[in-house]
């Protein structure tokens, strides 16, 4: 009797076991593919040949926040593309599309192919420009160039002046005042210096004056921070 049952035991042990796996195509419903999308950023490469936008991301659903940092969003032929300007949605093509500009785009994922590809319904761009009301302007980031000669630098940006987050890009070209107060830590102390001192890598904290009309963003004060050299292996 014993044996008999410690036998049944082992089998409704081992059907337990086996059930979840039997099931486990069934047991997640609510696990299905998305098959629309909607993402928001600014537009990095335009390829009217290949009827594609590249978006650097800033929000998305869908999927796409689970690829990179950049979204390439074939175009429909049939797709609404639409610019606003001053409160007005203007009909463009394609082609009027500009780098550097803020893009939502809407549409629906095509899950016949491997990768998936994420074809743009309706496109809306809004033109990159500055807030009328912001006069000034601060920013940590890690410099991406300078333009010594021209009095430029690029940085991409880690922390910005939350009224200037919707109008500026993750990476930005900065004008450099010619009278710019400069300083480079050395030695653990800050030491006066020129924008031809600051390397590409260098972490920076700056602040500025922002221009609405033109649109520009002018550098006024600059504290650099070079990133630590690597020891030779």
């Amino acid at each position: 009797m014993r044996k008999a049952l410690m036998v049944v035991a082992v089998a409704v042990a081992a059907l337990a076991l086996s059930v979840p796996v039997l099931a486990l195509p069934n047991s997640m419903p609510w696990w299905k593919p998305a098959k629309h999308f909607v993402c928001a950023g600014t537009i990095a490469a335009v390829d009217t040949s290949a009827k594609t936008v590249t978006v650097r991301l800033q929000r998305a659903s869908g999927g796409a926040p689970y690829l990179s940092d950049t979204l390439v969003a074939n175009v429909d032929p049939k797709a609404t593309i639409l610019t606003a300007e001053s409160g007005t949605l203007t009909p463009i093509a394609l082609r009027d599309l500009v780098v550097g500009n803020g893009l939502r785009v809407v549409g629906v994922v095509d899950r016949s192919t491997d990768p998936p590809v994420f074809v743009g319904k309706r496109l809306l761009m809004r033109q990159a420009t500055l807030p009328s009301d912001v006069k000034r302007f601060a920013f940590r980031g890690h410099v991406t160039a300078v333009d010594a000669s021209a009095n430029k630098l690029t940085a991409r940006l880690t922390e910005v002046t939350w009224r200037l987050s919707p109008a500026v890009r993750r990476e930005v070209t900065f004008n450099v005042a010619g009278d710019a107060h400069i300083w480079l830590f050395r030695g653990g102390w800050p030491v006066k210096t020129t924008l031809a001192d600051v390397d590409v890598g260098a972490r920076v904290l700056a602040r500025g004056v922002a221009a609405a009309a033109d649109p520009s963003l002018t550098i006024h004060w600059l504290l650099v921070r070079h990133a630590p050299a690597r020891s030779a292996r």
